[in-house]
Formats: C-alpha cells, structure tokens, sequence
C-alpha cells in the first residue's frame, strides 16, 4: 500500500511539472506572438517618423511621397486590431510581463495616433503650400500671414473650416461682417458646403487683398518712386521700371508741381502726384457712396451675386473690400 501510494505521488508531481511546463510553454508562446507583432509595429512606426521627418526637394515630389504613407495608415490599423487580439489572449492567460518587448497595445496605439497625425498634418502642409505656390498676387508676407491663421482656427486639424472659425479667422484679419453677410460670404466660398477648404480660404483673401489694394498703398509707390519729394518726374517713373504706356497716362493725368524742387530736377516737368491721389481717394468714396448695396460682384465664380454692403474696422465698404 505505502509503495503504491509512493508511485501515486511521483506519478501526481510529474503531471503538475508537465502541466506547468505546458502553461509556460503557452505563455511564452503568446508572449512571443505579442512581442514579434509588436515589435514589427514598432519599427514600421519609427520608419513612417523618419520618412515624414527626412521629407525633402519638390513639394509635388513630397506630396507624392506622404499620400503613399497615409495609403498605408489603414494596413497599420488593421494590424493594430490583430495586436489587439493577442493582447486580450495574455490578459485571460493572466500574462502581466513580457521580457520579449518593451512596448504595450495602449503605447502603440498612442504612437500610431501620433504618426497619424504627423501625416495629415504633413500632407495639410504640402497640399497648402501647392495651393500657396499657385497664388502669385500675393505676397510672401500675405501667404505667411494668412496660413498661419487657417491653420490657427482650424482646431480640428481637418484643413478645413467651419463657419464659426472661418469667421473667427477673418476677424482676426480685420474683416467683420454682420451675421447674414458673414453666412452668406461663407455660403458661397464653401460651395454650399459646411466648410471651407484652405485652398477656398486662400482664394477668398485673394479677392479681399485684390479689393484692398488701396488708395494709401498707390500713394506710398508713388513716394518711392519720388524719393520722398512732393513731386514725380518722367525720368523717376521711367528709372522705376513704370511701362511706357502707364507713363504716358500718369502724365497726362497728374497736375503740374508747383512748389520747391531739387536742383536737379530743373528744367524738366514735376508732377503732383500728392493732389492726383487726393483726387482719386475723393472720387472713389464718391462712387462707393454712390454705389448700389445689393449686388455685389463675386470674383470667386466669376457671377454677380446679391450682397449686402458690410463693415470692416468699422469702415463702411462694399463687399470684399
């Protein structure tokens, strides 16, 4: 009975030790399963960072090279979920450690949201600055200025705008509507959409910058070319690059100096540019006062539109002015 009861219980210790070396056998294997995936997904993020952060050359070459990594960002998703598979089967295996990796499901899923984000903010990047690169009666100052607030309200970092943020970022650039020409500036520059794309916004500023080409900014050329006299000569306009056409009307429009003068600017004919632009500012705000506050002409399409007349810096303008 005593040796039976022996060989029991050596025949019971070496079914536990078979047991246990199983469980550890499973384990192992699905901490293997865990870290070999992990791992991989790893390295595939590092190597999306560095593509984004070594990114170089032409922007359309750039473009091309960034759509590619968001093509792939789908695969990464789906492989996550596999992850996520293997996650769950060490946590009802009660695996807490993985001597294998270094990484966790919730740590990768974190890294791929960065890179995400890294992509779309990269590809918002490249496919503004194409955009940029088209908008050549702007200046590089304007452009600066003008993506720097799209990408300021657009909090959402969609490359869009809604309408409270497309009209938060005109505010911040001067430009203040009532409520009904703000809906309806919007309306038409997103298309009948409920956003505007940085492209649609760009394009709106064009017409805005167009339109504001003012008075004051004619006015300080004019100085330049001068030189800071009170008055121009064919000679300054002509060593100013001014085409001989423009020339010509300039001076059959401008009044005649009367005044000191340069030395040697003697002899030859000055012209009042100061009085001419006077006359100008004061004929413009004749005709705008004069102007009609239902129709206004939308550059955007091409078409006429009904407008109402708004306020910008409390200055009583019509439309994109």
């Amino acid at each position: 009975m005593d040796h039976a009861w022996a060989n029991l219980s050596q025949s019971e210790m070496h079914r536990a030790q078979l047991i246990n070396e199983t469980i550890r056998d499973i384990k192992n294997a699905l901490r293997r399963s865990f870290a070999d995936k992990a791992n991989d997904f790893a390295m595939a993020l590092n190597a999306m960072q560095l593509a984004i952060s070594g990114l170089d050359g032409d922007v359309e070459d750039q473009l091309h090279h960034v759509q590619k990594l968001s093509d792939n960002l789908p695969p990464m998703d789906r492989y996550l979920e596999t992850i996520e598979a293997v996650e769950i089967k060490c946590q009802e295996a009660n695996i807490e450690e993985n001597d294998f990796t270094t990484y966790t499901y919730d740590e990768l899923g974190y890294e791929l949201g960065l890179v995400k984000s890294s992509v779309q903010k990269k590809l918002a990047f490249l496919e503004n600055q194409m955009v940029a690169r088209s908008m050549t009666n702007l200046t590089p100052i304007q452009l600066e200025e003008f993506e720097s607030v799209f990408r300021y309200f657009d909090r959402d970092d969609t490359n869009s705008l809604q309408e409270l943020e497309f009209s938060a970022a005109l505010a911040s650039l001067g430009l203040v509507f009532s409520e009904e020409d703000m809906h309806e500036y919007f309306d038409v520059t997103s298309e009948g959409r409920d956003y505007v794309t940085f492209e649609q916004f760009i394009r709106f500023m064009v017409d805005v910058t167009e339109d504001q080409n003012t008075a004051e900014q004619v006015f300080q050329s004019f100085r330049e070319v001068a030189d800071g006299k009170p008055y121009v000569t064919e000679m300054d306009l002509r060593h100013s690059l001014v085409p001989d056409e423009v020339i010509d009307q300039l001076v059959d429009m401008m009044p005649e100096h009367k005044g000191p003068d340069m030395s040697e600017d003697r002899g030859m004919p000055q012209y009042d540019y100061i009085s001419f632009m006077e006359k100008l500012i004061n004929d413009e705000r004749g005709r705008e006062e004069q102007a009609p506050s239902n129709v206004l002409q939308d550059r955007t399409n091409r078409d006429e539109s009904p407008r109402k007349e708004s306020k910008v810096n409390g200055n009583k303008v019509n439309g994109f002015h």
